[in-house]
């Protein structure tokens, strides 16, 4: 077991039950689709590995749930006193880095460093989402780069405002969205491939694909989004959505209905808290018969995320959630139900640099650490059964990255292609300069967003 960090003791220390959204992620996790998500930074410089080692570990002293294992007592998922603290594997030269975090066993986040020059190399993260969110591990790997540097890391804040919309909306299941969930019926992505290519070793890379944008192209983004009234994630879970239509356009599927699963930050503005997950999903359902535009149905993503994010709708989902919970056996039933609940995954951060806040000075816009400058920042979320692709979205020193995990058989190979589907389309927008308001007959069957 890897040295245990300065925190309370076995005999002092309560053990806490696991929230609902934990338990999830708990329970959710099976044999080829482990509840884990990446997080990944490049870094330049004479990355030092004991230096590194002692930064993780210190940086975790402030994230109790990083350093502690799960444990089932009498039929309810606990969380034990802190006893671990997340692994680092230095240069990998055989075997599996990427396999399951087993929480029982080990910490929630392992860190894999993987060198690609010798003064460059690619920082890993994976982290079982029973134990945070994705802006919370960026905000530990902050921690860690602040570590590395002796600075002070950032406090701990609760924030400007209470998220009361939220908390209204976690207080009970509303059964409109629900209903709404239960009769929509998205298609998956079709498998493509015929069987998985030959793979390199494992160790060489993590199991996705990263495309970046260079931030003269991310300008020209942002610029078009701006003049068609729509946010950068909105065009983003558009060109998902029509990737996803090409996809299966490709693989001679038959059109029918996509939806993209997208978890909601449910944070208080300017908080920051130790590692923990503090987000709902919001399910936006689009039929699409290929005749509309991607302005248009950016447009009606736009009207649908508004709407989730001045309700607080999205906290539903919690509720639904702590009603399962306190039923343990129909929450595992109700995720091994044979149907597809989403055609893809889409978590997009926003600017890295502000959820990793490494206290580090700035060398063109990039977090310089020590002796390093970071080079790139990016992220993936889990990949769940019968839904085919999730793919993270970060900016990081101007600069867009979109990371990708495909499902088996099409795997990484797959993860390229629906990354380069994705490209074409956000090239096209970004290209053009002409009003694209939506007009009658546009071809886009808009619904609103099914909310859980």
């Amino acid at each position: 077991m890897n040295n245990a960090p300065p925190g309370p003791s076995a005999a002092t220390a309560s053990r806490q039950e696991l929230a609902p959204f934990e338990h999830l992620m708990l329970v959710d996790a099976r044999p080829g689709f482990p509840m884990c998500f990446f997080v990944e930074c490049v870094v330049a410089g004479p990355l030092a590995e004991i230096r590194f080692r002692q930064a993780v570990a210190e940086a975790a002293r402030r994230h109790r749930l990083l350093c502690s294992r799960v444990q089932v007592e009498r039929g309810r998922p606990r969380w034990l006193p802190p006893d671990v603290s997340p692994a680092v594997i230095w240069h990998p030269q055989t075997g599996d880095p990427w396999e399951a975090i087993d929480i029982g066993r080990a910490s929630g986040a392992r860190l894999v460093v993987i060198p690609v020059a010798s003064d460059r190399h690619r920082v890993v993260m994976q982290v079982h989402h029973s134990a945070c969110d994705g802006i919370a591990a960026c905000e530990y790997f902050g921690d860690i780069w602040a570590a590395y540097a002796g600075v002070a890391a950032k406090a701990f804040s609760a924030g400007r405002t209470a998220a009361g919309a939220a908390a209204r909306a976690e207080s009970s299941v509303t059964v409109g969205p629900l209903m709404e969930f239960a009769r929509f019926r998205p298609t998956p992505l079709a498998r493509r491939m015929a069987a998985a290519p030959e793979r390199d070793a494992l160790w060489r890379q993590p199991p996705y694909e990263t495309l970046r944008f260079d931030a003269a192209f991310t300008d020209r983004l942002k610029t078009a989004a701006g003049r068609q009234g729509v946010s950068v994630n909105d065009a983003l879970v558009a060109a998902v959505m029509r990737a996803a239509v090409a996809w299966n356009d490709a693989a001679g599927r038959k059109r029918s209905d996509v939806r993209v699963t997208m978890p909601v930050n449910l944070r208080a503005a300017g908080s920051r808290e130790p590692a923990r997950n503090a987000i709902g999903y919001a399910f936006l359902d689009r039929s699409l018969d290929g005749s509309g535009g991607f302005a248009p149905l950016a447009e009606s993503i736009n009207a649908a995320t508004r709407w989730v994010l001045g309700t607080g709708a999205a906290a539903s989902f919690l509720a639904a959630l702590a009603w399962l919970s306190r039923r343990p056996f129909l929450l595992k039933a109700v995720t091994r139900l044979p149907v597809c609940c989403a055609t893809a995954v889409f978590s997009y951060v926003g600017d890295a640099s502000r959820r990793m806040r490494t206290g580090a000075p700035k060398v063109a816009g990039h977090d310089a650490p020590g002796d390093l400058v970071i080079e790139q920042c990016l992220g993936v979320p889990p990949l769940r059964p019968r839904t085919r692709a999730a793919v993270g979205g970060t900016i990081y020193a101007g600069g867009l990255a979109l990371s990708c995990l495909c499902a088996a058989p099409d795997g990484r190979p797959g993860a390229a292609t629906f990354l380069g589907l994705i490209r074409a389309e956000l090239e096209t927008f970004a290209a053009e300069p002409e009003d694209r308001r939506p007009k009658a007959g546009d071809g886009l069957a808009t619904r609103k967003a099914a909310i859980l």
